[in-house]
């Protein structure tokens, strides 16, 4: 089987990430948070932006590491293993994308801002439901209403939406531009969510940034996003397979440890499986994701099997735990919400698995070398 081994400089980055949130993320830590008003300490993010979480995979000219998106993907995964909910993956996501659809000088300012601690969110139903329609002074959006992920605590907002003439667009617009069409709304885990109603909204030209993106570098950049979406689900996956087996072998029931019964050893297995099979697609696809490959077949996979790897693990876990994952007193409970909800921010299963029959089978996108 494939296996990746992290550079001195990637494990440095993972190395760092893990020791700066166990310093201080824990259950009780991630319940006041969930509680609070903001949702997220403005301290802690100030000192990611510092340790340069935000603009670690940006590139020099804007004030950026000039790091890869294996860097990027290792910090969300770290968030992710801390089951840690801060619109630090937005950000990275968005950054991501118009790092990728702009080149040089279209939306540098914006990205020197992001570098400088702004946050931001992205725009892109995964199921491709909303849709952008050039009309005379702008752009006018129809479909129907999305969810989107710390759009109230977001300095900008990129939109990357399809447009009638298979082309796409890039638009980069200011958070407060949508008034009351966005709404907060109760979200099952802490990514603070706005409902965002787009039909019949035109976007004047002159109150946003756009360019036209040729479908294949929208789906490039889309892909490239969605891996770091991916790689905080395979964290949280890992996080969990970890402190089920913990549990396993310090819960002593009919004077043993449960780790000693047939049953609970065959759901373990099946936990680490589930969380190393949805990690090596996520390398893979990671390792393989050089702007200009169009190698989405493999991201699309990593997203799917991440997903369904998260909430198969954070199922068993619970199970094996006896039921004390699903309380507020464990940090597992965090998991458990998260991982169906990340799940579902990643599209319909139906429409993935589409995709990937469109992209292995239809394309024949299979890539020499890889887990393929």
């Amino acid at each position: 089987m494939t296996t990746f081994a992290l550079s001195e400089e990637e494990a440095q980055v993972q190395a760092t990430a893990r020791a700066f949130l166990r310093d201080f993320v824990d259950n009780t830590y991630l319940n006041e948070q969930e509680a609070s008003v903001a949702g997220f300490e403005s301290a802690r993010w100030e000192r990611m932006r510092d340790l340069g979480w935000t603009s670690v995979h940006l590139p020099a000219r804007v004030g950026g590491a000039d790091g890869t998106l294996v860097d990027a993907a290792l910090i969300a995964r770290e968030c992710g293993r801390a089951a840690l909910a801060t619109p630090l993956l937005p950000t990275l996501r968005t950054a991501t994308v118009l790092d990728a659809v702009g080149g040089h000088k279209t939306y540098d300012d914006v990205l020197a801002r992001i570098v400088g601690g702004a946050i931001a969110t992205l725009v892109s139903p995964p199921d491709r439901t909303v849709v952008a329609e050039r009309v005379s002074g702008g752009f006018a959006l129809s479909g129907p209403p999305v969810l989107v992920e710390w759009l109230a605590q977001a300095e900008w907002v990129a939109l990357l939406l399809p447009t009638r003439d298979e082309g796409w667009i890039c638009a980069v617009v200011a958070a407060d531009a949508f008034g009351e069409r966005a709404q907060d709304v109760p979200s099952i885990d802490n990514e603070r969510m706005v409902r965002l109603d787009l039909d019949g909204l035109v976007l004047p030209s002159e109150a946003v940034r756009s360019v036209h993106v040729p479908a294949e570098t929208a789906a490039d950049a889309v892909a490239r996003a969605d891996l770091l979406r991916a790689s905080a689900m395979v964290g949280g996956a890992q996080d969990v397979v970890e402190r089920t087996a913990k549990y396993a072998l310090e819960r002593h029931q009919f004077g043993q440890p449960l780790g000693k019964f047939q049953a609970v050893r065959h759901h373990l297995a099946r936990m680490v499986i589930a969380a190393d099979g949805a990690q090596l697609l996520c390398d893979d696809a990671l390792n393989r994701a050089q702007p200009g490959t169009s190698e989405t077949a493999i991201a699309q996979a990593a997203v799917f099997a991440a997903g369904r790897s998260y909430v198969q693990v954070v199922l068993t876990g619970a199970q094996v735990h006896g039921g004390v994952g699903t309380t507020v007193e464990h940090i597992l409970h965090h998991h458990f919400r998260r991982a169906k909800a990340m799940q579902l921010r990643s599209g319909r299963r139906s429409t993935r698995l589409r995709e990937l029959h469109h992209a292995l089978v239809v394309r024949k996108e299979a890539v020499e070398g890889s887990l393929w």
